[in-house]
């Protein structure tokens, strides 16, 4: 794998023709995928500097170069070393630069760690257990820094996609604002933002849900998707597209038969940006639209306006939507 195509790749300036070479050696192996995860995630510390824990970045970069000290066989370390040169720049910067660190806007606790993501960013990171977590813009995970041999639990509030490791009676528990999840192993998505209904869709494996009162419990299976609000109670949906609710993974989206305010919500993260409905009848109408990573938040507003249905203007810092004049 070439070293230039895997920068591209981790700084997202990859062309079709590179995502292509990059998606095949990715499925030519298991360690290629896990190695190109881990260097990912690493990559991705530059911006996690301001909301991610400093003791979390060191042990970071420990458990990449113990990992690669033992799988050199597994992967062309020939491609590693140069590449690190980039990561090192990026984490020693990070861990002596007392400027940076003052920067850091997570808390933590002895053996707890929280990572918070402002708006307009993601982040993903692995769990002393293996488990791989994304999280989405205005998103907070609060995790142990190692997990008990009797236990697994995290804190979640905003959204994330969990690729949880499988540790045989050791459970994986979500708990969210509305939402207890719970797991043994499996690849699953949860959005649980404060005053939105809580929704937690199944990709692999079986999941088990249960409100924080405790009077509501199900089981999901794969392509099965849970919605709750205190008001509207467990909702239950099956064939759920789980590749399309997890685009934002990748900086994509995908909204279908959404409502327009939903819409707006999750605009407002990802580009950080106050966009207002001046027309109340329009917050409750029902749009579909998906859009590539490198969209524009007036990209996607146009999208919707082709529609004919509602119409957009810049007014300094704040976004409009209106109804079109006829």
């Amino acid at each position: 794998m070439d070293e230039q195509l895997l920068i591209r790749f981790l700084t997202h300036t990859c062309t079709p023709e590179d995502t292509r070479l990059v998606d095949q050696w990715i499925a030519s192996g298991k360690p290629n995928a896990d190695w190109l995860f881990e260097m990912e995630r690493i990559w991705n510390l530059k911006d996690e500097l301001r909301f991610s824990d400093r003791r979390e970045i060191e042990e970071a970069y420990n458990r990449f170069t113990f990992s690669q000290g033992k799988s050199k066989n597994a992967v062309q370390h020939f491609y590693i070393y140069p590449i690190l040169k980039y990561v090192a720049a990026i984490l020693i910067i990070g861990l002596l630069g007392l400027n940076l660190y003052e920067m850091v806007q997570s808390s933590s606790t002895v053996g707890e760690n929280t990572v918070e993501v402002p708006k307009g960013q993601r982040a993903s990171l692995m769990l002393s257990d293996g488990t791989k977590v994304w999280l989405n813009s205005q998103s907070k995970l609060i995790y142990p820094t190692q997990f008990s041999d009797r236990e697994r639990n995290v804190r979640l509030e905003g959204e994330a996609f969990f690729d949880v490791a499988h540790k045989e009676h050791l459970p994986f528990v979500v708990h969210s604002p509305l939402l207890a999840i719970k797991v043994l192993g499996t690849k699953f998505n949860v959005k649980a933002y404060f005053d939105e209904k809580s929704v937690v869709t199944l990709a692999e494996g079986k999941v088990e849900v249960e409100t924080n009162d405790r009077k509501n419990k199900l089981t999901l299976k794969p392509n099965e998707q849970v919605s709750y609000s205190d008001s509207s109670g467990l909702a239950l949906e099956k064939n759920i597209n789980t590749n399309t609710v997890k685009l934002w993974v990748k900086g994509e989206g995908a909204f279908i038969q959404c409502r327009l305010d939903n819409i707006v919500r999750d605009l407002e993260r990802k580009f950080d940006v106050e966009i207002v409905i001046t027309d109340r009848s329009l917050s409750s109408e029902v749009f579909t639209c998906r859009f590539k990573d490198t969209a524009t938040v007036e990209q996607v507003l146009h999208l919707l306006k082709e529609t004919r249905r509602l119409d957009y203007s810049f007014e300094g810092e704040q976004i409009r939507i209106f109804k079109p004049l006829k």
